[in-house]
């Protein structure tokens, strides 16, 4: 079929298919299956570094295991969400759920290389978190549509935050 590009926007074909579908879309590749471990790892570092702010305020020992664990969680119970997907949708989904993670990973630097200079209040190092969230999760949203992913995953994104807050946290 040819299609004359002097046609108006909405009557040209458009590229059909999983291909178009992710056209700009973080994907899974052999260089973010490199890329991958070592984000996870700086994104464990970070948070540890966070989480000693917060040392006094937390129910259990929040090292980098914790984290890396955390982050693996996040990437199966979403992935549970994701259960009639493809395993190319899921590994692109772990690259987003990765990506975003390192993200508010580098958002959190400039608070912690504060903290080096003088000590940051908790409640001022919570409410710094809290903004850096909204940021993850905006882009996170936005990721996903452009993936074309169910926009559930957003809310499952925020549900599997709340539970590990469940286990931080001291009630």
């Amino acid at each position: 079929m040819t299609v004359d590009p002097r046609a108006p926007a909405e009557r040209r074909a458009t590229p059909a298919g999983p291909s178009a579908r992710r056209a700009g879309a973080l994907a899974f590749g052999w260089k973010t299956a490199l890329a991958l471990p070592l984000a996870a790892l700086v994104v464990a570092e970070t948070l540890t570094a966070f989480a000693a702010i917060l040392r006094d305020h937390l129910a259990i020992h929040y090292d980098r295991w914790f984290e890396l664990g955390m982050v693996a969680g996040q990437v199966v119970f979403q992935w549970a969400v994701l259960w009639r997907r493809t395993w190319r949708d899921r590994l692109d989904y772990a690259v987003i759920l990765v990506f975003v993670s390192s993200l508010g990973a580098a958002l959190l630097w400039p608070l912690l290389l504060w903290n080096r200079v003088a000590p940051v209040r908790p409640l001022v190092a919570v409410t710094y978190f809290f903004a850096v969230v909204a940021v993850m999760f905006a882009v996170h949203a936005r990721l996903v549509k452009q993936a074309a992913l169910p926009l559930v995953l957003c809310v499952t994104w925020v549900v599997y935050r709340l539970l590990i807050l469940l286990v931080v946290l001291p009630w």
